[in-house]
């Protein structure tokens, strides 16, 4: 539904938007915010956070994938799979930490995760950008941020880990408004601004809201990569979803 199911087709397209992303080098990259909409829509913008894993010199082990739910209600759910399987091969899951995060409390849902999209749509670009990734997927849905971060923490601070954090920002408001909008969410989220966190419109900000804590309690930066919307990509623009793609890094003194 959100990709070619042809794998050369799917390569190609993946590769072009990788490709066309400005590549920002920025010191210790330890998270990204990418958007989860169809291709056409959403690839674009989606190829500038991974364009940033692509040119790391030594890639992490495994990434952790936080995103909404979108058809099923629960708390949060860790997806306890061998793998997921796309056009291009399998992604392997890190089982282990996946039962560690079990035992923590954060329960192995499989009808959430079955029909879910927004952290599949992420698999093709991670396995352009590294082929060995292993993923734990979590989806967040009504669990309390301050809660995901605090079981999230040990892992956020070990050196072979990373995440990626799946999210559009505002859906079906006319081009102006949405633009005025996601500015807003986009400026709370580069500050780290925990006083009006829940002001940012995104389907995502579960997932963000933990991301914003994990950075700010280990003294990473925010930084924006690229923000636009479905009436710059390949819509109208009287009705139009909102994308950004921010990093999560680390300036060395």
């Amino acid at each position: 539904m959100f990709y070619p199911g042809n794998p050369e087709t799917l390569k190609k397209m993946v590769n072009k938007y990788i490709a066309d992303a400005k590549d920002f080098d920025l010191p210790n990259l330890k998270a990204l915010i990418c958007p989860h909409a169809g291709y056409p829509y959403s690839g674009p913008i989606a190829g500038y956070s991974y364009r940033q894993i692509k040119t790391l010199k030594k890639k992490p082990k495994t990434y952790f994938l936080l995103g909404p739910t979108h058809y099923a209600y629960i708390d949060v759910a860790v997806g306890n799979y061998e793998a997921f399987q796309t056009p291009l091969g399998e992604v392997t899951v890190d089982q282990k930490i996946c039962a560690e995060l079990e035992n923590k409390g954060i329960p192995f849902i499989p009808q959430a995760h079955i029909p879910e999209h927004s952290l599949e749509v992420q698999l093709p670009f991670l396995q352009i950008v590294d082929s060995k990734a292993q993923i734990v997927p979590i989806l967040c849905g009504s669990v309390h941020p301050d809660d995901l971060a605090e079981k999230l923490d040990p892992y956020f601070n070990k050196p072979d880990t990373f995440f990626l954090v799946s999210s559009d920002l505002s859906h079906y408001l006319p081009y102006d408004e949405a633009v005025m909008r996601d500015q807003n969410s986009l400026k709370m989220i580069e500050f780290m601004d925990l006083s009006k966190e829940d002001q940012i419109d995104a389907c995502g900000n579960i997932g963000i809201r933990t991301l914003m804590r994990l950075a700010k309690n280990n003294g990473y930066k925010i930084k924006l990569l690229d923000y636009r919307n479905s009436g710059d990509t390949a819509g109208d623009k009287s009705q139009v979803v909102g994308y950004g793609a921010l990093a999560v890094y680390k300036t060395t003194k």
